[in-house]
């Protein structure tokens, strides 16, 4: 039977593909399989055969592309100039990462406030069909797809025409924001701009920094750097989540100013809580046998939680942590998420029991482990806004994050928090005041805990999409001549 989306509906026993079950999301319905190439490994001289596979999907869908742009035309007249229809676009929404965590909390919400919101990306290679998960997420089937060089358990991909042009006439859009500039967004883009669909783009992810660490061949980052340009070049205005990184959108990828729009992000705070505080879960997964506590008998209680991966500086918190327990018996850390260095650092902290792991969590466990930590280190400076850190201060957890990119827009000042340089000494003199706060200041603990979860009730999602309708509205106002 036929979905929405031109899909067929999922049967109980359809083996559909291996992925294993990702918290929240639930496949509704399933897309025909269609013919993709094999996957394929990372590598630099691989990526040479994304080019001909985007500009030969483009070539050949021209006449339909042509067509589409006939009848959107026409379907965009009958409508009042302020109906916005919008489609967020981005390839890895089929892994567990920030962006793809947001716009599954976004989206939805905007839904059910009315709003004319589509969500489409790629499906991962181990799954033989495109899929629809929670009945709004459309992940596309793919016709080409690569591992990501340097970044284990996420992958390069396109996805089948076709299916994006059924969306697309089934579901008349006026507006596609691009939240990553991989491979599928390009084919995307090019395919929106020859259907006269208005196209900008997010700068969600920085880019350039992460090839610069992940990725050895230095000709790789500039080249990396000159796509960046070209693409967010093509895809303007370009939305930012704070000012560090409208800065590097001018002055790096060479964006005019006034094509800079910085925007809010907001967050479902209603899932976190201070309330969630004390109520075992960190207990669960730090082996211990002591009871349920909330003074200071305990250990003082940090943690990282987010992707387990490089990028997100976890080399030098894992030196800075060695130091610092080393001088203490009475901190411990909780690693929180999964990511491909997550092996790595187990090896690292062998036998270290001021070191524990709680795996990839969701919900109120989740929520809770956030509340029951005393401290959130993110050393993180490739960030461009920094969810966690909000979820993290929303249940009242103060931060203590890198003074580079979004995350320090959050915490603002020493009153929520600590923002320092990636400089190992500030790190452990930083840590040392805050276990000394804890222990012996509760009075001033408690009241950084108060405008930890204060500081973050501006990050709403009502806040958030009210301000991006209506830069949505004068977009579409604009683009068209409305």
């Amino acid at each position: 039977m036929k979905t929405a989306s031109g899909s067929t509906k999922l049967k109980a026993t359809d083996a559909l593909d291996t992925r294993p079950p990702i918290f929240g999301r639930t496949v509704t319905s399933t897309f025909r399989k269609m013919f993709s190439f094999r996957h394929q490994p990372p590598g630099n001289l691989r990526t040479g055969m994304i080019p001909p596979i985007v500009f030969g999907s483009l070539l050949l869908n021209i006449p339909k592309l042509l067509k589409l742009r006939g009848y959107l035309k026409k379907e965009r007249a009958k409508r009042p100039a302020d109906d916005v229809r919008i489609l967020f676009y981005s390839d890895n929404l089929d892994e567990t990462n920030g962006i793809a965590n947001n716009l599954r909390n976004v989206i939805p919400y905007m839904r059910a406030h009315g709003m004319k919101a589509f969500l489409a990306g790629n499906a991962f290679n181990t799954r033989p069909c495109g899929v629809v998960e929670n009945g709004y997420c459309i992940l596309l089937p793919r016709l080409f797809s690569m591992e990501q060089l340097g970044y284990a358990n996420s992958e390069l991909a396109i996805p089948r025409v076709g299916p994006v042009l059924r969306l697309l006439k089934r579901y008349p859009v006026d507006l596609i924001e691009f939240e990553t500039p991989s491979p599928g967004a390009w084919l995307v883009c090019f395919c929106a701009k020859v259907a006269g669909i208005k196209v900008f783009s997010h700068y969600r992810t920085d880019v350039p920094t992460y090839t610069k660490t992940l990725v050895k061949a230095k000709w790789m980052f500039h080249f990396v750097l000159w796509l960046m340009k070209i693409f967010y070049g093509m895809t303007k205005p370009v939305v930012s989540p704070c000012k560090d990184y409208a800065d590097i959108l001018t002055s790096q990828l060479k964006i005019p100013a006034n094509q800079v729009q910085i925007l809010p992000r907001g967050l479902p705070l209603e899932k976190f809580s201070p309330d969630l505080r004390g109520k075992g879960v960190w207990e669960k997964y730090n082996g211990s046998t002591e009871a349920v506590q909330t003074g200071t008998a305990r250990k003082v209680r940090f943690s990282f939680i987010g992707r387990i991966s490089k990028e997100k500086n976890l080399e030098f918190l894992n030196g800075v942590w060695k130091k610092f327990a080393a001088q203490h018996s009475d901190v411990e850390l909780m690693y929180v998420g999964y990511g491909w260095y997550l092996e790595e650092i187990k090896k690292f902290f062998a036998g270290d029991n001021s070191v524990h792991f709680a795996g990839e969590q969701g919900g109120e466990t989740l929520a809770s482990l956030y509340a029951d930590s005393d401290f959130f280190l993110f050393p993180s400076v490739t960030d461009t806004f920094g969810n966690v850190v909000v979820e993290a201060m929303s249940t009242g957890t103060p931060a203590i994050v890198s003074n580079y990119g979004g995350p320090h827009d959050i915490v603002m000042d020493e009153a929520a928090g600590r923002i320092l340089p990636i400089d190992e000494n500030a790190w452990l003199n930083a840590m040392e005041e805050c276990r000394t706060m804890f222990l012996e200041k509760p009075e001033e603990y408690a009241k950084m805990r108060e405008v930890a979860h204060e500081r973050t009730l501006k990050y709403t999602m009502q806040n958030s999409t009210k301000a991006q309708f209506d830069f949505f509205k004068k977009l579409k106002k604009e683009a068209y001549k409305l």
